[in-house]
């Protein structure tokens, strides 16, 4: 090394040496991670994995170190006797190593911590915060050294290795959004061997000591039990079981049964989602809500006898119509709507079809009678009631749901929730002498009916595979967009700076991808990697600088991602060889969200917004 301006400049062994060993130390981490992906790390800090990880951190502060003191021996000033770029690196070993005693000290007072804890762990923060300036060293370096235009492995490499270095520090540490470490979302695409829960049918005493099981038809799911007010049948909509991802509302039908379940008789065949079915106070008429299957829109309410004749339409062509509950005399029907944005309750007069809204329920849902009074449920959970005409409005409880009223008038039956699982309550009419009649564990109750003698019959359904929950879905797609953000925000950095030489993308992805398939054992996902890097490497050779600028480097921004995703699913449903639990919506439009993530990240990198010819007034 030579003095310039009293600065030592950097050379390219020593640059290739600072990549490799920060390459290194990032190996370390990984390593570390493995263990603790693996099982093989106990209770104690002091394992041969610490001891990789700190030994490789150590080899670049022996490096700096001893350049250091040699340049000092020189005569450089203290601040000189690193090249640019290298001080911040240093700086970087120095907080590993306090960040390693503070990692010592946290483990002594917290444990060993798993999962996501270990992640956002304060002391692992620091950890990668310092890992992330020792890689800053050479690309500082080479950035102060040459312009944009360098290219070639030789000055270049060193910054393509601190690059995968980078992305795969980001990648790790944000393993529990990432999608071939996280766990969950491979578990999102490949399909549930156990098949969505199924709901049951129950029936209950008003005590809840004699919980009975009732039989419902092979194969089906269902939802929306109601038990006629004379105590001979019970009214339910089913359907084919469907996943959290189902993609819409499938065809279902209204099925009668006898009061104990059997003799199920479908009486709706009309090809739409025919669902939410409610008696009449006479047991003579079921009202029911028809929208389009697999669609939204075109709701519509109708009535028909249990036997499936006569059925009526009263209300057609609105853009939502839920949960019908008959007058006490058969008159009228409550039902929710949307009143220009506001959702609120209507009733629609049987007899002449005439509709008029019940303005204090702005934001209401869930209507049930009781003798003159509605109740519902308000926006904020609290289940109130109320005469017609919105006056007398009481509070029942504060956060309850759906309500069934015996003929009487005098019980009613809701849902509340109980250590975060829905169970049946039954009460007097004015939520006094509460009680829990369901008492299940780890089954949420829906839709509860009061039926003749005090009888209670509601559903239940098991808790569904959380991999196939709709918060699952929503975690993949999160952990996706996330992932393209990272890798077009590194790749993009190194494709604008300098020319990248050929094998840059090929090189940084399938690192990056290798290093995350250690924590999952998914070593297929290498595939996608080689071919997305391999494609843009060659892209970037054909049409060089016009893929560095403008509409060539937004459209490589997109691709990149995009790409890689898609790979990346494919891979998965082939390997797990059973096909996918993902709605072509999700394997068509999450690659293009991450192509859209991408893109994104170019804006930042070139604003797509230029300037016109300036003019003075």
């Amino acid at each position: 090394m030579s003095s310039q301006l009293g600065r030592p400049s950097s050379s390219i062994g020593f640059d290739w040496l600072m990549a490799g060993l920060s390459l290194l130390l990032m190996s370390g981490v990984i390593q570390d991670g493995w263990a603790h992906s693996h099982g093989l790390v106990d209770q104690s800090f002091f394992t041969p994995w610490h001891a990789i990880l700190y030994g490789t951190m150590a080899a670049n502060g022996l490096v700096l170190g001893f350049v250091a003191l040699r340049n000092l021996t020189r005569g450089y000033s203290v601040e000189n006797t690193l090249p640019y770029g290298y001080w911040l690196a240093l700086c970087g070993v120095i907080l590993f190593a306090i960040g390693g005693g503070f990692d010592l000290f946290w483990h002594g007072m917290f444990g060993i911590e798993r999962g996501i804890s270990g992640l956002i762990s304060p002391s692992h923060l620091l950890l990668a915060f310092s890992s992330a300036l020792i890689f800053s060293g050479p690309i500082r370096s080479i950035a102060y050294q040459y312009g944009s235009d360098v290219s070639g492995w030789k000055r270049v490499g060193p910054v393509v290795l601190c690059l995968a270095s980078v992305l795969t520090l980001f990648g790790f540490f944000l393993g529990y959004a990432q999608p071939i470490s996280d766990g969950l979302t491979v578990g999102t695409i490949l399909p549930d061997r156990s098949g969505p829960p199924i709901a049951i049918l129950y029936a209950s005493d008003s005590s809840g000591t004699q919980l009975t099981r009732l039989e419902t038809p092979s194969g089906l799911d269902f939802w929306g039990v109601g038990a006629s007010p004379d105590g001979k049948h019970l009214v339910y909509r089913a359907q084919i079981p469907q996943s959290a991802d189902g993609g819409g509302q499938p065809p279902s039908d209204i099925y009668v049964t006898n009061i104990d379940g059997t003799h199920a008789v479908r009486i709706t065949h009309s090809g739409r989602h025919d669902t939410q079915p409610a008696w009449s106070a006479d047991s003579k008429w079921i009202a029911y809500i028809s929208l389009p299957a697999g669609t939204s829109g075109n709701y519509s309410l109708h009535i028909i006898h249990p036997d499936g004749s006569g059925d009526r339409t009263l209300i057609a062509g609105v853009t939502t119509v839920a949960t019908p509950a008959w007058s006490p005399d058969g008159s009228q029907i409550a039902y929710v709507s949307r009143n220009g944005l506001t959702d609120m309750l209507a009733v629609v007069n049987v007899a002449s079809g005439a509709t008029r809204w019940l303005t204090f329920t702005s934001n209401g849902a869930l209507p049930a009678w009781s003798g003159k009074r509605i109740y519902f449920t308000a926006g904020d959970g609290a289940l109130l009631s109320a005469n017609l005409n919105g006056t007398d409005v009481r509070t029942i409880d504060d956060h309850a749901g759906p309500v069934s009223f015996s003929a009487n008038g005098k019980t009613l039956a809701y849902l509340k929730s109980v250590g975060g699982v829905e169970q049946v309550f039954v009460a007097a009419s004015d939520g006094t002498e509460a009680r829990n009649v369901s008492n299940l564990s780890g089954m949420d109750a829906a839709h509860p009916a009061l039926g003749a003698g005090g009888r209670v019959f509601f559903s239940a359904t098991g808790r569904p595979d959380p991999a196939h929950s709709s918060i699952a879905f929503s975690l993949a797609e999160a952990s996706n967009l996330l992932e393209s953000v990272v890798i077009a925000g590194v790749l993009l950095l190194g494709l604008k700076r300098w020319h990248p030489p050929f094998g840059t993308f090929t090189l940084v992805l399938t690192l990056f991808t290798l290093a995350m398939a250690t924590q999952s054992d998914a070593y297929s996902d290498v595939i996608p990697a080689l071919v997305t890097g391999l494609g843009a490497d060659i892209a970037i050779a054909i049409f060089g600088d016009r893929v560095r600028y403008g509409t060539g480097f937004y459209a490589l921004a997109t691709l990149v991602p995009a790409l890689f995703f898609t790979l990346f699913l494919i891979t998965t449903i082939v390997a797990g060889g059973s096909g996918t639990a993902w709605s072509p919506n999700l394997w068509l439009g999450s690659p293009l969200l991450a192509g859209i993530a991408g893109l994104l990240v170019a804006f930042c990198y070139e604003p797509p917004l230029s300037t016109g010819p300036r003019t003075t007034t």
